[in-house]
């Protein structure tokens, strides 16, 4: 169970990455000004990554490496659910971080932080969460060591992002992915049961407890985007002329987890499926079943 907590988490990394070309929606359930507000030094911020629900971002001074705050929510089928992904995080960071438990904010939260940082501190502190079916991971970055003044103004942000535990219609929008098909899911993960995310304007993901996973992010492209760009030379390639014009299936890559990905742009949106299989190279049948899913996608977002 940590294995698929700490994978929601890298996927959610790598859906922030993406957001960070072009302007974001506001955050549905934080307002900037609030921000603003619980850490004036380093206002005015500014929202990298917003949506109504899963994940926002904010950052200020970019002019160095950019502070940054951070919200993720994990939304699960029960509270027993969340409570494993809670668990499952809090144990498996045990040794590797220095841990703290944090009062006040949902029905249990820890802090965890780098151990042997810096002298003055540690200039990032993370805040995880569970209220009810909702699991929130807070996360901060500055450009100072971070103090425990820092931690609960964080923490106190982070009770906006804990109000939608208990609201089903919240709970509805964060299962809905505007790129994903139920049918096609059904076809990719062989009828076996799986969980949808939405994870900010940009990213969704679809999982299921074989550690079999499905990332989509959304990417504004700018003058002179070439999605051929975005591609590592390590994996092989098929064109898909069906999805576009530059639209390609990737596999069999040399470097990092076996995988397989389809991207193609639509209505401005370089928009990208990945398709991890428990470790595993995805076969013909996946593969065609995740090309079969992009073309959902493109339908979906030429028709919005």
């Amino acid at each position: 169970m940590f294995r698929t907590a700490v994978r929601s988490l890298l996927l959610l990394s790598l859906a922030g990455t993406a957001a960070t070309v072009h302007a974001a929606e506001e955050c549905g359930f934080l307002p900037t000004s609030e921000v603003d507000a619980a850490f004036p030094e380093f206002a005015p911020w500014h929202t990298m990554v917003g949506g109504a629900v899963g994940h926002c971002t904010f950052l200020s001074d970019e002019s160095a490496p950019p502070n940054s705050v951070s919200f993720m929510q994990q939304f699960k089928p029960s509270a027993a659910d969340a409570g494993r992904i809670y668990d499952g995080m809090r144990q498996g960071l045990a040794g590797e971080y220095v841990m703290k438990d944090v009062a006040g904010l949902g029905e249990r939260a820890f802090r965890y932080e780098p151990k042997d940082d810096e002298a003055e501190g540690p200039r990032m502190t993370s805040i995880v969460a569970q209220k009810g079916k909702l699991v929130v991971t807070i996360s901060v970055v500055l450009q100072r060591a971070v103090t425990d003044t820092d931690v609960r103004a964080a923490a106190k942000l982070g009770q906006s992002a804990l109000r939608g535990a208990d609201d089903p219609a919240v709970a509805r929008k964060a299962s809905s992915c505007p790129w994903l098909d139920e049918a096609g899911l059904k076809k990719l993960f062989g009828g076996k049961p799986h969980e949808v995310q939405v994870y900010g304007e940009n990213s969704c993901m679809a999982a299921d407890q074989q550690s079999r996973a499905l990332l989509v992010s959304a990417m504004k492209t700018a003058d002179g985007f070439s999605l051929d760009a975005m591609r590592t030379p390590d994996c092989q390639y098929r064109d898909l002329p069906e999805l576009g014009e530059g639209a390609k299936l990737s596999f069999a890559c040399k470097s990092g987890n076996p995988r397989a990905g389809v991207g193609f742009v639509a209505n401005g949106l370089a928009i990208e499926l990945t398709w991890t299989a428990a470790g595993t190279e995805p076969g013909d049948a996946e593969k065609a079943a995740l090309v079969e899913l992009a073309k959902a996608a493109r339908a979906a977002e030429i028709a919005r």
